[in-house]
């Protein structure tokens, strides 16, 4: 385990986090640092990356997986992730694979439509255990499990999504970022009251493709009850939201389409802002952060896609 300073977060708000109809784009209050935790020689079930805000205090924290079926480890999302914090968020990485951790390695994809028989969804469940009983040892900042929130990107989602659909109280609300769920194509609408925002960049479906229609933010909202929304994000693509090395490779190997470099920061403080909107709006009913989930004219980056369902 190791905890080492983060980078400070500039701006400040006039009021706090929670503070009915702020704008979520401004930049967050709190300085942030992280902390990380190892199956060898911490006991944790699978490696976390924790970033929290410095300040004691009462925060929401989010549980996130990264892209691949977890291959990308939290750590490649550090930029977004800190965002998160700084807003008032402790956000725990559930890293399905990471160096120092192979013997635990499960396959990547499930079989369609055995969505049960996942290993990983096991170690998740029991990885959010660990992290419940320790962090508050280590950090001031404290968890307010009950308002508890799931975020994922790429086909990590495909773990998310199961999760949401085998527990009914692992979380208050989940975001997918340009999800990727093979179960998505097999599942029914699921009897779950986890709100939903689902959210894809415009490019991820085009070629080179690294979302397939039917698997995407589009079938994830059709399967989720309410409250639910959906985006497209104008001219951003699928490794936009990760950290530059990532995005590097993603962008050299031409992997998945993405934008240019001069554009990230953008969107990633879009992603970062409608997240802490919808999350404010669905957990502590702050109606005044829906206009900024809800509404185009609210928003800073252009929208080629929307919708909402409301009526629970």
């Amino acid at each position: 385990m190791r905890a080492l300073s983060g980078k400070l977060v500039s701006g400040v708000f006039i009021c706090v986090v929670s503070c009915y109809g702020q704008n979520p784009f401004t930049p967050g209050q709190y300085d942030t640092d992280w902390i990380d935790f190892s199956p060898k020689p911490d006991g944790i079930p699978l490696h976390s990356t924790v970033y929290f805000p410095k300040p004691s205090g009462l925060y929401s924290p989010i549980l996130f997986i990264g892209g691949m079926y977890g291959w990308a480890s939290s750590g490649y999302y550090s930029i977004l992730l800190t965002e998160l914090a700084s807003r008032g968020y402790i956000v725990v990485g559930l890293d399905r694979y990471y160096p120092g951790q192979l013997d635990q390695l499960t396959s990547p994809v499930r079989s369609v439509g055995r969505q049960n028989e996942s290993p990983s969804i096991e170690l998740f469940f029991n990885t959010t255990q660990w992290i419940k009983n320790h962090l508050s040892d280590q950090i001031v900042a404290q968890a307010d499990w009950t308002k508890t929130s799931l975020l994922c990107h790429s086909a990590g989602c495909d773990d998310t999504l199961v999760m949401v659909n085998v527990s009914r109280t692992i979380a208050q609300a989940s975001v997918f970022l340009d999800p990727m769920s093979l179960d998505a194509m097999v599942l029914q609408t699921l009897d779950s009251k986890v709100k939903v925002l689902a959210s894809m960049s415009q490019l991820s479906e085009e070629k080179p493709m690294c979302c397939i229609p039917g698997t995407d933010y589009r079938k994830i909202y059709d399967l989720m009850k309410c409250t639910k929304v959906r985006m497209q994000v104008k001219d951003f693509g699928h490794c936009d939201i990760m950290d530059d090395l990532l995005w590097d490779v993603c962008h050299s190997a031409n992997v998945c389409r993405t934008t240019n470099n001069t554009r990230l920061e953008n969107y990633r403080t879009f992603a970062a802002g409608v997240i802490h909107g919808f999350l404010q709006w669905a957990i502590y009913g702050n109606t005044g952060m829906q206009k900024y989930v809800t509404n185009q004219a609210y928003m800073p980056l252009p929208l080629v896609d929307l919708a909402f369902d409301l009526n629970c």
